[in-house]
């Protein structure tokens, strides 16, 4: 009896967590400008209405996604990040260098 494989049937639905995704985009927008009115009365009036923001943020996340996080990996100067072709030869150099660091520190 074979193993493994692809299966008739097996797995998951091909369209529905999408969809699922799109509905619920959908459901929330309508939501959207009464949650922007709350942050909005909270962020003028508020004292402690942390549910509340939470609720409307929740919202307004849904409806709209979360805002892009910014991330730049650059090298020296804002150069390209340098990389090193390393040879066993190299690694084997390296690691010698550290065990004699090693037991001279250890008074070998």
């Amino acid at each position: 009896m074979p193993r493994g494989g692809k299966r008739d049937g097996a797995g998951r639905r091909p369209g529905k967590v999408a969809q699922a995704r799109r509905d619920l985009a959908d459901m929330a927008k309508t939501h959207a400008a009464a949650a922007l009115k709350t942050l909005a009365e909270i962020a003028k009036d508020g004292e402690s209405e942390s549910a509340r923001v939470s609720a409307a943020t929740a919202i307004l996340d849904r409806a709209y996604g979360r805002p892009p996080q910014a991330m730049q990996l650059t090298g020296e100067e804002g150069g390209p990040i340098k990389t090193e072709d390393v040879t066993d030869q190299k690694r084997l150099a390296a690691l010698a260098h550290l065990i004699a660091k090693a037991s001279r520190a250890n008074g070998d």
